[in-house]
């Protein structure tokens, strides 16, 4: 009986064609550096696996926040169909509706 072969793995190669220079206090340079050999990544990669990982961060939250949005809307609308159908006899809403607008534009691009 012999021992099982390991499994062969290649990785791809990614050829670096691009560059891209940024400046930054000393500070954040050194939390980056300290960050990426902790992570044991160059420099470069952890930025950018950094970044990725933001983002994806970042359009998860997006979401709950336009989910609430749309409910915030929806509740809006009632108020409005009440004041117009006369149950509700006093309210102004617009300058709540203008600032969910803006906040909905933010969100949404």
């Amino acid at each position: 009986m012999g021992v099982a072969p390991k499994p062969f793995i290649l990785e791809a190669i990614i050829i670096k064609d691009a560059e891209l220079h940024i400046r930054l206090d000393k500070k954040d340079k050194e939390k980056i550096i300290a960050l990426a050999k902790k992570s044991k990544l160059n420099i470069s990669d952890y930025i950018v696996k950094s970044s990725v990982n933001a983002k994806i961060i970042v359009e998860a939250d997006k979401s709950e926040y336009i989910t609430e949005l749309r409910r915030i809307g929806n509740n809006i609308n009632q108020i409005t169909r009440k004041v117009n159908q006369g149950i509700v006899k006093e309210t102004n809403l617009l300058e709540v509706k203008q600032e969910l607008n803006k906040l909905w534009l933010l969100l949404s691009s």
